[in-house]
């Protein structure tokens, strides 16, 4: 394909570029590759187009960096060069008043009369260029150039749902309450993303959007329609095993390892920030490396168990004691360790001693309808089972645990593979797309400099504190996707480091990519603590890619020794990690972990019986224990 140029972005990303500016070829072009990439190879786990690029994410350890390039570029040999337009969608939309209050402001700048803004908005066919920014968002092209305003200079904190806004040379459509910064000329009653749609939002890349000007009516009839049902809060099930909320804590919140499948809908995978201590919890109860727990951000809930279950509290260090129900002394809990919980009982956790982010898994995880495949919430699109972190009164049904848990209770992860918080991380990170905008001075202070977690630190990223790093030329650019671990600049010269729950789409350079595992130790830092950027190549961050994998294969094999087992537990036994594994990804196929055979797991595979009670009525069940 004409122009195509690839950009490896940290140790999992990969940028297909095939322009330098926007125009409707170069886009058509651009979705066009993104279609002849889906499902190209199950290594590559998300294809998300933008104005003029395409970003695959891949799994390191499962495609050489070379297989995957050469894949792309047999795809965009034989990718249609120009997609076909989509539909031609009508949206309604009540200008100026309440529900466009920059409409005057727009008409004064612009020199026109605010009926000629209308006309001129109203009049035109614009096509859907990407989504991005928030669910469904769609970036709208091309905008009469007589409209053309800047961003207001101090954006709003919070921007109603359907608002249509004007930014620069471009229009586009707030699907949902959020902050924003472009200028609102009106509203529509239309609702354009909903996760219980499929596909989930209303407009696709290549359709065509012409705006229709309504009255106020319009939001009167669209309230008659029903919206989408969202499970909100559980109530409370007599007799049934599960967490209910005493307190909830500063912000709790329910998160797996995230949903993908859904950035191209500018949806975040999001998921826990810190993904090492949710599946180390998991691995503890015997659970699935994905299974939801609640990560816990400084200061703990206080919950009560309404039957028998076993948890562990992995994460940052937190100070948490269990309180009988019959009335007896609390105990405490300790960390990275698995704990029977019984009827009525109370876990009571308080504030980080070391770290941000506590995680609380429980056997069986939660019994919680998915959203969009996942039971993460995303506290900036709006999207998961609750649709808001835990509440005071909130009840938590869990799933059926795959072991007994009395047979789970005392399993803890030895001393020698815990994580260590420390108030400071050195994050290894690659040069980003737009490193060449940095001087060679503002680079060596990106990687030679120490800096601050600012006060303005979530579950999207750390604002850092500390040198500026002023990129070249404009400080803003054509949005394009954004890779895990990005570490962007804005026009202050003020590194933000991405973590897991970024948006999909952004306008500011992005002059590093951290190595994805590294952004486990940066969303345990809180405001004040340290960071370092280490400079690595590529190659560098594919090599930390199979050692991570090889250590956590290590943890998860020691603490499934023996499960499915009727044998008593065997005397303790210490875990030893390689300090320096090999750093040299295996070469031959043999040698890659799926392709090992099964007995390295024993010669017999253990098979355990269960008895188990369900609606009352009662099942025999045979669970084989399958290594993997």
């Amino acid at each position: 394909m004409e122009g195509l140029r690839l950009v490896p972005c940290g140790d999992r990303a990969l940028l297909c570029y095939l322009g330098d500016h926007l125009d409707d070829a170069t886009n058509r072009r651009v979705h066009g590759l993104a279609r002849a990439l889906r499902g190209v190879h199950p290594a590559v786990v998300e294809v998300t187009p933008g104005f003029h690029a395409v970003m695959l994410e891949y799994d390191p350890v499962r495609i050489r960096l070379e297989h995957l390039t050469a894949l792309v570029e047999e795809a965009a040999a034989g990718a249609a060069a120009a997609g076909e337009d989509g539909r031609e969608v009508e949206i309604p939309v009540v200008y100026g008043g309440e529900y466009g209050p920059d409409l005057e402001a727009v008409a004064a700048h612009t020199g026109l009369a605010a009926h000629e803004v209308v006309a001129r908005h109203s009049g035109r066919l614009y096509r859907v260029y990407c989504l991005g920014f928030s669910p469904g968002f769609p970036y709208l092209g091309e905008l009469d150039p007589a409209l053309s305003v800047p961003r207001l200079s101090d954006p709003r904190v919070r921007v109603p749902g359907g608002s249509v806004g004007i930014g620069g040379a471009q229009t586009g459509i707030y699907p949902a309450a959020s902050p924003g910064g472009w200028r609102l000329i009106g509203r529509t009653p239309v609702r354009l993303f909903d996760p219980d749609r499929t596909p989930p939002a209303l407009l696709q890349p290549g359709d065509r959007v012409r705006f229709v000007p309504a009255g106020p009516e319009a939001f009167e009839a669209a309230a008659q329609e029903p919206g989408p049902v969202r499970a909100g809060a559980v109530p409370f099930e007599p007799g049934r095993t599960g967490l209910r909320v005493i307190q909830p804590g500063l912000q709790t919140t329910i998160q797996d390892l995230g949903r993908r499948g859904y950035t191209a809908y500018g949806v975040p995978v999001a998921g826990a920030v810190d993904q090492q201590s949710l599946m180390i919890g998991n691995w503890l109860l015997g659970n699935r490396a994905r299974t939801a727990a609640l990560e816990i951000a400084i200061s703990g809930p206080e919950v009560e168990f309404t039957g028998p279950a076993a948890f562990a509290i992995t994460g940052a260090s937190i100070p948490a004691e269990l309180i009988p129900a019959d009335g007896g002394s609390p105990r405490p809990v300790p960390g990275w360790t698995s704990v029977l919980a019984s009827p009525g009982d109370r876990l009571r956790m308080g504030t980080v001693t070391a770290g941000c982010r506590a995680y609380l898994c429980v056997a069986g995880g939660f019994d919680l309808p998915p959203v969009l495949g996942s039971l993460s919430e995303d506290l900036f699109g709006h999207i998961g089972p609750l649709g808001r972190p835990l509440a005071a009164g909130d009840w938590l049904p869990l799933g059926l645990p795959l072991h007994p848990p009395a047979d789970l209770a005392g399993r803890s992860l030895p001393p020698d593979a815990l994580p260590a918080f420390e108030g400071s991380a050195v994050i290894r990170a690659t040069l980003g797309p737009q490193a060449d905008h940095l001087s060679e001075a503002d680079r060596a202070a990106l990687f030679g400099a120490t800096f601050l977690v600012g006060p303005q630190a979530n579950r999207q990223g750390l604002r850092l504190i500390g040198p500026a790093v002023l990129p070249e030329g404009p400080a803003e650019m054509l949005s394009e996707p954004i890779p895990p671990g990005a570490v962007q600049v804005v026009p202050s010269g003020q590194p933000i480091l991405l973590l897991g729950n970024r948006q999909t789409l952004g306008g500011y350079p992005k002059v590093a990519v951290a190595v994805f595992t590294d952004l486990w130790a940066a969303a345990q830092l809180k405001e004040g603590d340290r960071i370092r950027f280490q400079r690595v190549e590529t190659a560098e961050g594919h090599a930390i890619a199979w050692q991570e994998r090889r250590r956590l294969g290590q943890i998860r094999r020691y603490l499934e020794k023996g499960m499915g087992t009727a044998l008593r537990p065997s005397p303790p036994e210490v875990l030893t990690i390689d300090p320096q594994p090999d750093t040299k990804p295996p070469t031959p196929a043999s040698a890659h972990p799926a392709a090992q055979p099964a007995a390295r797991h024993g010669t017999a595979t253990p098979v355990r019986r269960y008895r188990i009670t369900i609606d009352g009525i009662e099942f025999l069940c045979e669970v084989e224990e399958v290594g993997g």
